[in-house]
């Protein structure tokens, strides 16, 4: 009886060492449930006012580019600049020998004296003429030979006034000086060097104050301008230097070139820009940043939202159900760590910012609003 009652409780034993963990894998599985809903950040589609901006790459061209050249033949006496420095209109920059060139106007200055004094005999000659053949003492002959005399003498005075001045022309090349305001480049040649209106140019000077700046607009984009009606006044041009720094002086546009590059599909815009500081080299790399002056409002979404494919950029949204959507969007331009979004979203839309790689389109997520996103 003993013997039976321990087969009995060891049998119990094994029924419930046996039945046991299935117990428990059941309980254990079944307050688990269904899998939790993944947790991510989001942020809500905001509207910002926003100056319309717009950047290309231009080139900084000189106003005036002037090469130096002697008019006149002769030897150099002196180089009177410092290469490389800036030059105002009228400083001298080179001398040439002048003594054969004063010889010169000395020469045509007798020749006029001599002539004029030759006119001065043939006119009283011709008056005195004149007064006898009005008391016919001479003969009409004789007055109109006389009168022929004084003309010629006329004549030879109004040449050699044109000699002297050229003369004196001459003279003033062999100083030859800047024609207009800029920076003057290295100098050509050198004292005692023979030079010429056939000579290489002397040397080369760039006017830097101001400069324009030149760069390409694609035609399309010249044309959606034009049908808005923008003009020069509506907008503001500023400069980015090769350092990455903004140059301080603004500029204004010009104008635009009336014709199309063919090869390029582009239009090319000009501004001008105070250089004082000659900052602005010509033919300088420079990125043009163009910003309407009056701010609009524009859709934005942080740039973590941004998610990329083949087909192009997407985000994803927490829709009010708290359940995931691809949307298609089409975006702007970058406003610091914010993105300009012209279609696919709508104001207080929710768009997810961290946590993508967890989601999938349909999915329901547990949504957490990201710090300050409200400021982004």
């Amino acid at each position: 009886m003993r013997r039976l009652s321990g087969l009995i409780l060891a049998s119990l034993v094994l029924v419930v060492v046996s039945f046991g963990p299935v117990h428990f894998v059941a309980a254990q599985s079944g307050a688990a449930g269904a899998p939790a809903a993944p947790a991510v950040l989001v942020a809500k589609v905001i509207e910002k006012e926003i100056a319309n901006e717009s950047v290309f790459y231009g080139r900084v061209e000189a106003t005036a580019r002037v090469e130096i050249n002697a008019r006149i033949e002769g030897y150099l006496s002196e180089v009177s600049y410092v290469e490389g420095s800036r030059v105002n209109a009228g400083d001298l920059l080179f001398k040439i020998e002048k003594s054969i060139y004063e010889a010169n106007v000395a020469e045509a200055r007798a020749n006029l004296a001599s002539a004029v004094a030759t006119e001065k005999l043939a006119k009283l000659d011709y008056e005195r003429s004149k007064e006898l053949v009005a008391r016919k003492a001479v003969s009409q002959a004789q007055l109109d030979q006389d009168l022929a005399q004084y003309e010629g003498a006329q004549a030879t005075v109004a040449a050699r006034k044109a000699e002297l001045s050229l003369a004196e022309i001459n003279l003033g090349y062999t100083e030859i000086r800047a024609p207009i305001t800029g920076r003057i480049g290295k100098a050509n040649e050198t004292k005692g060097s023979l030079v010429g209106p056939s000579s290489e140019a002397l040397a080369l000077l760039v006017a830097q104050d101001p400069v324009h700046v030149a760069w390409p607009v694609p035609d399309r984009l010249f044309t959606e301008i034009s049908k808005r009606r923008l003009n020069a006044d509506d907008v503001t041009v500023k400069l980015r230097l090769p350092d990455d720094t903004l140059y301080q002086q603004g500029g204004r546009i010009i104008y635009a070139d009336p014709s199309a590059n063919d090869a390029t599909n582009t239009i090319t815009v000009r501004a001008e820009f105070p250089n004082p500081d000659m900052l602005l080299v010509d033919q300088q790399l420079v990125s043009v940043i163009i910003e309407s002056k009056e701010a609009q409002k524009h859709l934005v979404i942080p740039q973590d939202a941004l998610l990329l494919d083949q087909q192009g950029p997407y985000v994803f949204t927490v829709e009010a159900d708290d359940k995931v959507a691809v949307r298609r969007i089409v975006t702007g331009a970058q406003q610091g760590l914010s993105l300009v979004v012209e279609k696919g979203l709508n104001l207080g839309d929710r768009v997810i910012v961290a946590g993508q790689q967890k989601v999938r389109n349909g999915i329901s997520v547990n949504p957490k609003t990201a710090p300050q996103s409200e400021a982004n």
